[in-house]
């Protein structure tokens, strides 16, 4: 993949982690090393789970319940997973209510 893709990218999580870093507590303008680490590792984290989720289900398709199998044995990850899922059905449920009326 091309290089400067790659490095925006990286810049944009950047920016979404030292927020997360903030939100939980640490400095407004965390060290730079501190987010390139927290990038990495996030970085790795989904790179593995999305390598181990396309060699389990369908070629070349990952699909929730291939994330859901993998995280399955930290009951943490998953019931925030499953609540996720739910929240963003409502959400989907609440908006399409929301454009009915609308055409009403």
């Amino acid at each position: 993949m091309d290089d400067g893709y790659e490095e925006d990218k990286k810049q944009n999580l950047g920016k979404e982690i030292k927020g997360m870093m903030y939100g939980f507590g640490d400095d407004p303008c965390p060290y730079t090393q501190s987010v390139s680490l927290i990038e990495e590792i996030v970085i790795n984290y989904l790179y593995e789970v999305s390598t181990k989720a396309i060699n389990m289900g369908k070629r070349g398709r990952i699909t929730v319940e291939d994330i859901l199998h993998l995280i399955k044995h930290d009951q943490k990850k998953y019931n925030r997973a499953k609540e996720l899922l739910m929240s963003n059905d409502e959400i989907k449920k609440a908006r399409k209510g929301f454009e009915e009326d609308k055409f009403n």
